[in-house]
């Protein structure tokens, strides 16, 4: 893999072979019952909070994760040179802030 780009409604994975997208509608973990959500979510309505990944922040940046709810659970690391100070300008808040911004979220696992 050479890359991975998220955006506020898919994940892309990028590599020498064709990109790879994960749509988090499709990822997502819906609430029971997931078909009445679906259904509503056909009419524009959806859940204030669904989750497609869980996230571990409270180890050294390069082991600080996001794992997406994929098929195949797809796990993404923050890069090795990731900044803590400030906190809210590191990765790890940047990704959290895009997904917030799809509707999406990501649960603690700290």
């Amino acid at each position: 893999m050479t890359g991975v780009a998220v955006f506020p409604d898919r994940i892309e994975l990028r590599s020498a072979n064709p990109l790879v997208t994960h749509r988090f509608v499709e990822i997502a973990r819906w609430p029971h019952p997931r078909l009445i959500w679906r259904l509503l979510l056909r009419l524009g309505l959806r859940p204030k909070w669904l989750p497609v990944a869980d996230r571990d922040w409270f180890h050294e940046p390069a082991d600080m994760f996001f794992e997406f709810y994929a098929d195949l659970p797809l796990k993404v690391f923050m890069p090795r040179d990731e900044v803590k100070d400030p906190y809210s300008a590191s990765h790890f808040v940047r990704l959290q802030r895009v997904l917030d911004q799809g509707g999406f979220h990501s649960v603690d696992l700290g």
